[in-house]
C-alpha cells in the first residue's frame, strides 16, 4: 500500500465548500473528512479534489419546526485544494501549507421566489503541522477565509459570505494497515461582521468523525458524519439575538486505494438541525499522488 497516498487522504480533515450564522449558512465543509483525517503525507506537492452534493427542503427554527414556506436549497461544489509539504519541522512536527478554491452553484428557492447563482467561492489558505507515532497520527492547522467569493448584499442567493474567519483545527487518526480506521476532526470557527448587512455570525464548534474497517485490502466501509454547534449568538448592529445553529449527521462511507490514487464516497442525513437547513449530502473524494 501506498504510504504517501494514505497519509495524503489525511489532508482532508482541511476543506471547506458550502453550509445559525447568517442566513443559516458558513464556510466550513461540514463532513467532507473521513477515513485518515488525521494523517498528513511526506514532503511534497499534492492535489485533492471534491465534490459535494447538498440538499434541503427546510429550514428548521430552534424547535425542529419548518420557519420559511416553501423552502428548498441545491448546492453543488466542485474544490480543487493544493498542498505542500516541506521537509521543515517545527515544534517536531512536519510543516504544511494548503490553498484551496471552491467553485460553487447555488440553487434557492423561498415562498415562491427563486435565486440562482454560480462562480468562485472564498478562498481558503492556512499553514499546518503533523505528526506520526506508529498506528496513531495527529494535525494541526490555522485556517483563513478571505471573503472573495462573489457577494452582493441585495441578492437572495450568494457564493461568497462577505466576511473574515479564522478556524484552528485539530485531528486525530488511529489506523491499522489491515483493520480498523478511527478519525475525528475538531474546529473552532471566529467570524468576522459583514460590513454590507452589520451582521456578525456568531462562533461555532465542529466536528467530523468516522470508523472504518478494511474488509479488503484497499477497501474500506464505515460510518461518518459530523456535529455542528453554534456557540455564541449572531449579532445585528452590535446587538444579541437569539439565533444559534447546530445539526448532527451520520451515514454510511466507502473508501477505495490504488497504487498513486484513492477514491472515497459518502451519504450523510442531518437531524436534531435547529436554526439551519435540514438536508442531506453526497460527498466525492479524490486523492492523487505525484
Amino acid at each position: 500500500m501506498n504510504k504517501k497516498l494514505i497519509l495524503a487522504s489525511g489532508l482532508a480533515l482541511f476543506s471547506s465548500v458550502v453550509n445559525a450564522t447568517e442566513n443559516g449558512t458558513d464556510t466550513f465543509a461540514l463532513g467532507a473528512e473521513g477515513v485518515l483525517a488525521g494523517a498528513l503525507p511526506p514532503p511534497g506537492l499534492y492535489l485533492l479534489s471534491y465534490y459535494q452534493h447538498y440538499q434541503a427542503s427546510e429550514f428548521v427554527g430552534s424547535k425542529g419546526q419548518s420557519i420559511i414556506p416553501n423552502f428548498n436549497l441545491e448546492a453543488n461544489a466542485v474544490v480543487p485544494r493544493f498542498v505542500w509539504m516541506t521537509e521543515q519541522k517545527v515544534f517536531n512536527g512536519q510543516l504544511g501549507f494548503y490553498a484551496v478554491q471552491p467553485l460553487v452553484n447555488v440553487d434557492l428557492k423561498i415562498n415562491g421566489q427563486k435565486a440562482s447563482e454560480a462562480g468562485l467561492g472564498d478562498f481558503i489558505f492556512a499553514p499546518m503541522l503533523g505528526w506520526h507515532q506508529g498506528n496513531q497520527h495527529w494535525a494541526a492547522a490555522i485556517e483563513g477565509v478571505f471573503p472573495t467569493g462573489d457577494y452582493k448584499a441585495s441578492r437572495m442567493a450568494n457564493i461568497g459570505k462577505n466576511y473574515y474567519t479564522v478556524r484552528p483545527i485539530l485531528a486525530y487518526t488511529y489506523h491499522q494497515p489491515q483493520g480498523w480506521d478511527i478519525s475525528t476532526k475538531i474546529s473552532y470557527s471566529m467570524n468576522s461582521e459583514n460590513k454590507d448587512t452589520h451582521y456578525q455570525s456568531g462562533n461555532y464548534f465542529a466536528a467530523d468523525y468516522a470508523i472504518g474497517y478494511q474488509l479488503y485490502p484497499g477497501l474500506t466501509l464505515g460510518v461518518e458524519g459530523y456535529a455542528f454547534k453554534q456557540l455564541s449568538s449572531d449579532e445585528v448592529n452590535g446587538e444579541k439575538i437569539a439565533f444559534k445553529g447546530q445539526s448532527l449527521a451520520y451515514g454510511p462511507a466507502i473508501h477505495y486505494q490504488q497504487k498513486g490514487w484513492s477514491i472515497e464516497a459518502k451519504y450523510l442525513k442531518e437531524t436534531n438541525v435547529e436554526n439551519r437547513p435540514e438536508g442531506d449530502s453526497t460527498w466525492l473524494k479524490l486523492v492523487w499522488t505525484f
